[in-house]
């Protein structure tokens, strides 16, 4: 033993007294080093999603890979009150059991006033009746949610505007409500 440790310490040790006193700790630390890969995992998949989708800024970046507005099927989403969330750019081709972070199924724009687009969140989207899982499918360390009304799992994940509710929240306060005289969802 060094020479350093105290004597009293030494003998709390050999009788068990100083082990169980650091078990806890000894046990948060486990599961902290554990946790390290996964969420380190989930960063580095953002990093990555954030990269691949940096063109789709241009909606006609978004056009050229095959999104299509959702505005005339389905119409800009909004829920007053919580936060908004926008017109969904889909494309229709990646709507599979599969999840890709750098090929999310929809790009989610913020309708301004002066109808402009502004790419503010992605959404990762796979049909339920696609999914063979007894679990909804996962990304970024987070599971999906069934989505209330259509039936489809979804993942919002606010990778272009900071949402105060949460990175993977559906709402956002921080986006607007949709236009007046644009189509709301439910409405």
């Amino acid at each position: 033993m060094p020479r350093y440790m105290p004597r009293p310490y030494l003998q709390r040790l050999r009788r068990g007294r100083g082990m169980r006193r650091m078990l806890p700790f000894l046990l948060l630390a486990g599961i902290l080093l554990a946790a390290t890969p996964v969420l380190a995992r989930g960063q580095s998949d953002l990093a990555t999603a954030r990269q691949a989708t940096a063109r789709f800024h241009q909606v006609k970046h978004a056009e050229t890979a095959e999104y299509e507005s959702t505005l005339d099927a389905l119409g800009c989403f909004e829920n007053p009150g919580v936060g908004g969330m926008g017109l969904h750019y889909v494309n229709w081709g990646l709507m599979d059991d599969k999840v890709e972070a750098t090929r999310p199924e929809a790009l989610v724009y913020e309708m301004r006033q002066n109808g402009q687009l502004k790419l503010v969140a992605l959404e990762y989207i796979v049909p339920v009746e696609v999914w063979e899982s007894n679990h909804p499918p996962m990304l970024f360390g987070q599971h999906f949610h069934q989505h209330p009304v259509l039936p489809l799992y979804v993942l919002h994940v606010w990778i272009w505007a900071p949402n105060p509710l949460g990175m993977f929240e559906d709402w956002n306060p921080r986006v607007g409500m949709c236009p007046e005289g644009v189509p709301v969802f439910g409405a």
